[in-house]
């Protein structure tokens, strides 16, 4: 561990509870420090639709530098906190299920994202590397990206949300297969002062929430915490476990959910601090990997993160960028297994710390060039998975304690061949966790035809390395797989870019995409499971979205993507891989000053389950309506999901006795504000 770093990292580690309830004591006693701007209240929606959604889009994740949009070496679709407010999405997961050719899978203990078709059973999203502030947040144990309230940051304290689909290994290494996402997190200037926030929603779920801005001694802080707790629903029906023994199929009092999450953010002058801790307790209903139905079957989530970020412009040609951080993970499981002689109570743990950090520079002093380098590094200096039953006397299947570290190197050059023609030029090398050597290309086309329009070609490659728990975790129905193969992915993709007037845009993205040596979770002869490099997918498709802003106010976004997504050797339909999935968005000023309407539809095509049976397609409609009077320091909001009462399912993983997993129905959500 790096000494400067003990301090913060011991701090970050307490439990939450305790680490909440000493935050909110200190935004109490911040709350009549004067922030020192005139920023509006947080929910002041007017303020917040203001954000530009045309143009001048500022970001940095797509070439790891700030540049437009439209600039960028591949397609970047942004969500703004203007328009993540407005919709009322609840969660991250609702964030990206807005976005072009991204659909979820939700099996009441966790959300998955699925992206261009592809989301493979017993993976946990890990194709996918998610990043907050820059910042990887996969963790060290299963390389998760999962999205839902699992999630450490609340979705209020998101400003923008840029994804960036296919391969980006060439600037960010494992993981980065199916896209890359960056959560952008508000400023103190975003929200100063204090403000409260209360939810009731269905489920009995209950959620308040803290946050304060303003100077503190040379910084500018920005603070929050939130609790949350939920019962879910008293009674849920499994057709699957539909026997006298198993209580007729139903689960009661099975879906309960707690979470809470703590964030910090400072910046002094050009150095700034990042800090987050959270941990939810979910209850799961489904009887997965066995359990006796009906009996509590319950996983915590702890995850705690530190980073210190400094830049710094030398003269007009000369970048730095350095930042290093440190992290944790906890999961825990419990739930009650058939035994010999009864019940017998089985827990699962898993540990992880590690210290990360990064150094990269930008120069652009030769003529035509913009040549970025960098080094980063990740140090897992813990790793421990666990797994025994407790009753009658401890059996332990695992208990391993493992260490490892990977490096990496990476260039990439932007080349400016003549006016509004550039190729873009990148490669890194990384050393693994278990010490092999990989490298990844990109190269890419950028050509500004005409004021209107701008193309985009690029040919890429990705890799994920396996994850410790698919290589030594071990219990009663899984066995190891020491031997799996990094899974790798090529890809091409062209991309159109059409703004012929203020206030409308649109795109257009073709791809294909080949997955190698996929791992999976199978199950063998023996009934047992294991991960394994099952072969390949082929993938190919197109996406479309445009988007309207019209001088009244309303603003109106539209997609459909069509993807085909096929096991390489066999050419079926892979599972839960919907040919078409289409979204329609709008915010609508409504009749009092400071209100809008949000609206938002998914319609999900057919999907494939594992056991082969087909789902139907789906609309699902959303509404929100939201005020927020100019000058009045409340504001509130009313939101109902599944207008309409749709009625669909998801795939089941493998973990599940069932093969489709009944989703909710009509739900509702009502938010109080107040800015003191």
């Amino acid at each position: 561990m790096y000494p400067i770093l003990r301090p913060l990292h011991r701090c970050l580690l307490r439990p939450p509870a305790r680490t909440a309830a000493l935050l909110a004591a200190a935004l109490l006693a911040t709350g009549a420090v004067r922030a020192a701007d005139t920023s509006p209240p947080p929910d002041d929606l007017a303020a917040l639709l203001a954000a530009p959604v045309y143009g001048g889009s500022r970001l940095a994740a797509a070439s790891k530098y700030e540049q437009d949009a439209v600039e960028a070496p591949s397609i970047v679709y942004v969500r703004t906190g203007g328009e993540i407010r407005a919709q009322g999405y609840r969660t991250l997961a609702e964030v990206l299920e807005s976005l072009p050719g991204t659909h979820l899978r939700q099996d009441r203990a966790y959300t998955y994202l699925g992206v261009r078709g592809v989301e493979r059973p017993g993976d946990y999203s890990s194709r996918l590397l998610l990043l907050v502030d820059g910042v990887r947040v996969n963790e060290a144990i299963y390389d998760s990206a999962t999205a839902g309230r699992e999630f450490p940051v609340d979705v209020a304290l998101i400003d923008r949300v840029e994804f960036i689909p296919g391969p980006g290994s060439v600037l960010y290494g494992s993981n980065a297969v199916l896209g890359v996402v960056n959560v952008v997190t508000r400023t103190p200037s975003q929200l100063p002062g204090t403000a409260l926030g209360l939810s009731l929603g269905s489920g009995a779920r209950r959620k308040v929430s803290a946050t304060w801005g303003g100077d503190l001694g040379g910084a500018r802080v920005l603070l929050g915490v939130v609790g949350e707790h939920s019962h879910g629903h008293d009674r849920l029906h499994f057709p699957a476990y539909d026997q006298p023994e198993n209580n007729d199929g139903w689960a009661i009092g099975q879906d309960g959910e707690r979470n809470q999450k703590v964030f910090a953010k400072a910046r002094w002058g050009e150095l700034a601090l990042t800090a987050l801790l959270s941990e939810r307790v979910k209850d799961d209903p489904t009887g997965a990997y066995g359990v006796i139905f009906n009996t509590r079957s319950a996983s915590l989530d702890r995850y705690a993160l530190a980073d210190l970020a400094y830049g710094l412009h030398l003269g007009p040609s000369h970048e730095l960028f350095a930042r290093v951080g440190v992290a944790a993970y906890a999961y825990r499981g419990e739930g009650w297994y058939p035994g010999d002689s009864g019940p017998v109570m089985s827990v699962t743990n898993a540990d992880a710390r590690w210290a990360s950090g990064e150094l990269r520079y930008v120069w652009s002093g030769w003529s035509g060039h913009r040549v970025l380098a960098g080094l980063e590094f990740q140090h897992n200096r813990d790793q421990r998975l666990y797994a025994a039953d407790q009753d009658p006397a401890p059996f332990v299947y695992v208990d391993n304690r493992l260490h490892s570290a990977r490096h990496s190197l990476f260039v990439n050059d932007e080349w400016q061949l003549r006016p509004g023609l550039r190729l873009n030029l990148g490669l890194r090398a990384d050393r693994q966790l278990n010490g092999e050597l990989t490298t990844s290309p990109r190269a890419a086309v950028w050509w500004a035809a005409s004021p209107e329009w701008t193309f985009k070609l690029q040919r890429g490659s990705a890799f994920r390395e396996p994850n410790v728990s698919e290589t030594s975790y071990q219990d009663s129905s899984q066995v190891t797989s020491a031997d799996l193969k990094v899974e790798t992915l090529r890809a091409s993709e062209a991309t159109a870019l059409w703004r012929p007037g203020r206030g409308f845009e649109a795109s257009l993205s073709v791809y294909r995409l080949v997955l190698g040596d996929a791992i999976n979770l199978i199950e063998l002869d023996d009934g047992s499971q294991v991960y394994a490099n099952t072969g390949g997918a082929r993938s190919n498709g197109l996406e479309l979205e445009a988007s309207r802003q019209f001088d009244n106010g309303l603003r109106l976004r539209g997609s459909w993507s069509h993807q085909s997504t096929r096991d390489q050797a066999s050419g079926t339909d892979l599972s839960d891989a919907p040919r078409s999935v289409s979204k329609l968005m709008a915010t609508v000023p409504a009749a009092w000053p400071g209100s809008t309407l949000g609206l938002n539809l998914v319609r999900l095509g057919e999907r494939v389950t594992l056991a082969g049976a087909r789902l139907d397609s789906y609309v699902r409609l959303n509404a929100q309506f939201s005020l927020a009077p100019p000058g009045r320091r409340w504001s509130i909001a009313f939101g109902l999901y599944n207008l309409a009462g749709a009625r669909y399912d998801d795939p089941a993983g493998p973990e599940h006795l069932q093969d489709v997993i009944a989703q909710d129905g009509r739900q509702f959500r009502i938010r109080f504000g107040w800015a003191l």
